[in-house]
């Protein structure tokens, strides 16, 4: 018998695949963390302690973010998917946690069961995260307490559909949030990009919504 003819453990393919989903996402993570620095670099003003507080506290919710993940993966069933609902509501207990605590921002989450593949919901899962972070920082510029939501559902016609609410001043006049914006909305259009996703913005006087559908 040829090394050929000799079929790989399934366990062993499982690994493999764990550890490449693992570097990918980790990947994922430096390449924000380089973003930031050179936002940092390029607009050459010193940070405040608030600001280097909220700053490190995005870096490690998007940690948890991947690192939730894995743990889902890692006693889930053997299926190749995920249910996504179950992710963001974790996710979203995080975010509560610590950037929305921080901030005395309310954040709700209601996800409907929907199974997906494991970059999927990991894409999706830091467009979520990515979402929440800039309503906190940007809904309410005078620092009132405010209202996040997010919801999301499976359309069997479009796919999956998700949307981030808040209750804010909404985007400025003039402002195109699909070619404008700086390092967060630059994220969160890349991350959509990869996942073939539509994304959709609703801004008015009563505040933001963000739609991502994706196939």
């Amino acid at each position: 018998m040829s090394v050929t003819d000799i079929q790989a453990d399934p366990a062993d393919t499982r690994h493999r695949e764990a550890h490449h989903r693992i570097a990918n996402n980790l990947a994922l993570i430096a390449g924000f963390v380089r973003l930031q620095a050179s936002k940092i670099s390029k607009d050459r003003q010193p940070l405040s302690a608030a600001e280097t507080c909220l700053l490190l506290e995005e870096v490690e919710v998007r940690i948890q973010t991947v690192g939730r993940l894995h743990h889902l993966l890692a006693v889930g069933e053997n299926s190749g998917l995920i249910d996504v609902s179950e992710y963001l509501r974790s996710i979203c207990g995080i975010l509560s946690q610590s950037v929305c605590n921080s901030r005395s921002v309310d954040l709700n989450c209601d996800a409907r069961t929907c199974m997906v593949a494991p970059q999927a919901a990991a894409l999706l899962g830091l467009i979520v995260t990515e979402l929440v972070t800039n309503a906190v920082k940007y809904a309410h510029p005078a620092g009132a307490p405010g209202r996040v939501a997010v919801l999301c559902r499976d359309d069997r016609g479009d796919g999956v559909v998700l949307s981030v609410s808040d209750d804010g001043v909404g985007l400025p006049e003039g402002f195109d949030p699909q070619v404008d914006g700086g390092l967060g909305l630059r994220v969160i259009r890349s991350l959509a990009d990869q996942l073939d996703a539509e994304l959709g913005f609703d801004s008015g006087p009563l505040g933001l919504t963000v739609t991502v559908i994706a196939p």
